[in-house]
């Protein structure tokens, strides 16, 4: 998708050319947005297939430079074409720093961009490694072929960098934490435009996630049930695409609820569709590796019910900015939305908004980049 001048080399003290790798346009949601409106001369986007397809368009518009594969070749051959792809790419497009967002690609990748030259190399994890035998000898895999490349693991949280250090045969000396990013006062004024113009006052939820199986729509809607008979005008959106729609839409059905929960796809309005909501739940699993949503209904200034998990734990300070229960349990998250959408109590305050901060982009990419200094 187009192609620009030739960069030079960032001087030394200045901030670097960075090009992002991604899976595709829709990877890692809008954190790469967030990193490319702080400092758009900066940032190149090499993409590795171009479905799904959701957020080409804002890439195109925020990138530097930008190009988008049609898709990975199948079979062991994509191996050597991932490392043959980076090579070229950082070849031509001559970075300071490569940042690999598909962690399990990063093996091929890392290691080509150091051949092609490049010195600051960072893999992000945004998830724990999976704890079963291929899952962990993966994760030793990919951290030994990151270090032997000279690169650096960031992983996403706190929980996700302990739970590689406790790897066996994870190498540590290269992982770092830091937590994801958001817009957050851009979040905070289009979801209050939105919350002025809303013309209905119905009960509302929102549940902004992936349809994947690390997360857990499931048991929210085996929660409804209990949540429409105590407010039985409440009404719950689940925003987000995945391969589990099918499934969940029939357990939906299943459960009656067919006029009470509506799917809604993939959004690219989400802030907007936070300030119609009263409260937002992240029904979630242990492979939840930070939860960046949390921190996009924090700045919307929604009250939280979230599953008692690692990730979610650590960023709403066990419990002190949302309600946390246990996870895989309807009956408790059913109480705890009653409780939120019958207390009616504004989530703002200057506490709240002094814990956001931390989550600013610039926070992160300074981050990123200091920890490849």
């Amino acid at each position: 998708m187009g192609t620009r001048p030739q960069p030079e080399s960032a001087p030394m003290g200045a901030r670097p050319q960075i090009l992002h790798i991604l899976g595709s346009p829709r990877a890692e949601g809008t954190i790469k947005l967030d990193w490319m409106a702080t400092d758009p001369a900066r940032q190149d986007v090499f993409v590795l297939q171009s479905e799904p397809a959701e957020m080409t368009e804002q890439l195109g518009r925020r990138a530097r430079w930008i190009r988008i594969d049609r898709a990975l070749p199948r079979g062991p051959v994509k191996f050597p074409w991932l490392a043959w792809r980076t090579w070229r790419v950082c070849r031509e497009r001559r970075p300071d720093l490569v940042i690999c967002w598909p962690t399990g690609l990063s093996a091929f990748i890392l290691p080509a961009a150091r051949l092609a030259g490049v010195r600051r190399l960072v893999v992000h994890a945004g998830n724990p490694p999976t704890r079963t035998r291929p899952g962990l000898t993966h994760a030793v895999f990919t951290t030994r072929m990151v270090a032997a490349a000279g690169g650096r693991m960031i992983c996403c949280s706190n929980y996700v960098a302990g739970e590689f250090a406790r790897t066996r045969g994870v190498p540590r000396h290269i992982l770092r934490a830091v937590g994801n990013c958001a817009a957050v006062e851009e979040i905070r004024a289009q979801a209050e435009q939105a919350r002025v113009g809303r013309g209905d006052r119905t009960p509302r939820l929102v549940m902004v996630a992936t349809l994947e199986a690390h997360k857990d729509h499931a048991t929210l809607l085996r929660a409804m049930p209990d949540v429409v008979r105590d407010v039985p005008q409440a009404r719950l959106w689940l925003v987000g695409e995945g391969s589990l729609r099918g499934r969940l839409e029939s357990l939906r059905d299943s459960l009656g609820l067919a006029d009470s929960v509506e799917f809604l796809g993939s959004r690219r309005d989400v802030p907007a569709v936070l300030g119609q909501c009263d409260g937002f739940v992240l029904s979630t699993t242990i492979d939840e590796g930070f939860g960046t949503v949390l921190i996009e209904a924090m700045a919307a200034g929604l009250p939280i019910v979230a599953s008692d998990v690692p990730a979610c734990r650590e960023v709403l300070g066990s419990g002190r900015w949302g309600t946390l229960v246990p996870p895989g349990d309807p009956r408790a998250l059913a109480d705890a939305i009653v409780a939120i959408l019958k207390a009616k109590d504004a989530a703002e305050g200057a506490e709240r908004r002094a814990h956001l901060r931390q989550f600013a982009p610039s926070n992160m990419i300074s981050a990123y980049v200091a920890s490849t200094a």
